[in-house]
């Protein structure tokens, strides 16, 4: 009787709690040269948007690797205007984590580094990073800002 009052009462709070937590869930986080830190940060929202897709479902996922490429390419022009171009690092395919335990639904993303190329020279950076869902869209990393505690 309590598991299923709680069940009922509890496990409908509890999953909306860890939706509002899932729309500021950072996937990764790094510190630039200059000390600024930057995280690479998926809303659950966008993740759902973008539609579920397994490796388990034995079916070809959404959106190719090639296709992340490509996308991030086309990206670069318009998002690093002042480079010649970029190049691809690597392009890593990552399962969605924020959900876990409360849905048995999966949802996976690429995480895609690269180089921006200036005047012929690769500029390494700690936030030379974006993740592209499955639908194709593109998020970029952005600047963590900390509350000073007093």
């Amino acid at each position: 009787m309590k598991f299923l009052l709680f069940t009922l009462f509890f496990m409908p709070a509890l999953a909306m709690a860890n939706t509002e937590y899932c729309e500021k869930h950072m996937v990764r986080s790094t510190r630039a040269e200059t000390g600024d830190e930057y995280a690479l940060i998926i809303p659950g929202s966008k993740i759902k948007d973008a539609g579920s897709w397994s490796p388990n479902s034995m079916t070809p996922a959404p959106l190719t690797a090639y296709q992340a490429h490509l996308l991030v390419s086309d990206w670069a022009v318009s998002n690093l205007p002042k480079f010649d171009g970029i190049e691809i690092r690597s392009i890593e395919l990552v399962k969605y984590l924020c959900f876990a335990g409360l849905s048995s639904t999966e949802y996976w993303y690429y995480v895609v580094a690269y180089n921006p190329i200036l005047d012929g020279n690769k500029m390494y950076g700690a936030k030379n990073v974006v993740a592209v869902l499955m639908s194709g869209e593109i998020i970029d990393v952005k600047r963590i800002e900390h509350m000073e505690q007093n």
